[in-house]
């Protein structure tokens, strides 16, 4: 049976590295259509060759989700190629991941207007094209941060509860419109999205050791089954569920549990 998601067309911001590439190069292997946004040209270039090679269809549009200009130059280059929008992949993000005393208020402001802002407004510019359509599907990716919130993440657990509260109240807004919402919350993955993280990818000595680090192709997997399946919330790996139902109920448990599951500096191994 052919998959009813083929020659889909979807925005992808975040699409120059880490989940948003491997998002796109999985896509590409279902003949999709993708709209690869985000600041990095050459990178989004690479990314564009990689795509049509195994398949699929890219658009490049160099954006800054801080510029609602720009957001709206991506959607309406989206329209010009292809005349709707089936998916709109909220991914862009950013993690500066120090403890909230060291963070400098510029980089507060930066990392909040990334990960939540953006998410909003890139929400608010297609959701007039999907409307017309009477159908469409918005991604936010968010985080299992953004359900436990984590010591040393306290700006991005922040922005990313925001993200998730975000989603919920969006799905309600638009219940019964033809429109899906959901909120998908990966736990570690080596990406670029933070300097610890980045150290993992890069194979770095010096990366900290990461419980239930996922790779960037499974994650794109779930994403690729989220298109194809919409859902409210995805949580992986699976296994920290139980964690977030612990943490929702009973907040002095997950205090207590939460050291388990975060990640640790190699100086620590003996």
């Amino acid at each position: 049976m052919k998959d009813p998601t083929n020659g889909k067309v979807i925005i992808i911001t975040g699409a120059s590295s880490g989940i948003g590439a491997a998002v796109a190069r999985r896509l590409a292997r279902d003949g999709m259509r993708l709209t690869l946004a985000a600041r990095r040209l050459d990178r989004l270039e690479q990314v564009a060759a990689e795509v049509e090679a195994l398949g699929g269809e890219a658009l490049v549009v160099q954006t800054d989700v801080r510029n609602r200009d720009e957001l709206q130059r991506m959607v309406q280059a989206t329209l010009d190629r292809w005349g709707h929008i089936d998916v709109l992949l909220n991914n862009a993000g950013l993690d500066h991941d120090r403890l909230l005393i060291r963070f400098k208020p510029e980089k507060i402001r930066d990392e909040i207007h990334i990960n939540l802002i953006a998410v909003i407004e890139c929400a608010q510019v297609v959701l007039p094209v999907m409307l017309r359509q009477k159908s469409g599907h918005i991604i936010n990716v968010a985080s299992i941060a953004g359900l436990i919130a984590t010591p040393g993440g306290t700006v991005y657990s922040a922005s990313k509860f925001g993200v998730n509260g975000f989603s919920d109240a969006l799905r309600r807004e638009f219940h019964g419109s033809g429109i899906q919402i959901s909120a998908f919350c990966p736990g570690y993955t080596p990406t670029e999205i933070s300097p610890e993280l980045k150290a993992i990818a890069e194979g770095r000595p010096d990366a900290p050791r990461v419980p239930g680090l996922m790779p960037v192709t499974y994650v794109a997997d779930q994403i690729a089954r989220l298109i194809r399946h919409p859902r409210r919330r995805v949580i992986i790996p699976p296994g920290w569920k139980f964690l977030v139902i612990i943490a929702f109920l009973f907040p002095g448990i997950a205090d207590a549990l939460l050291p388990l599951f975060l990640k640790k500096e190699k100086t620590d191994k003996k």
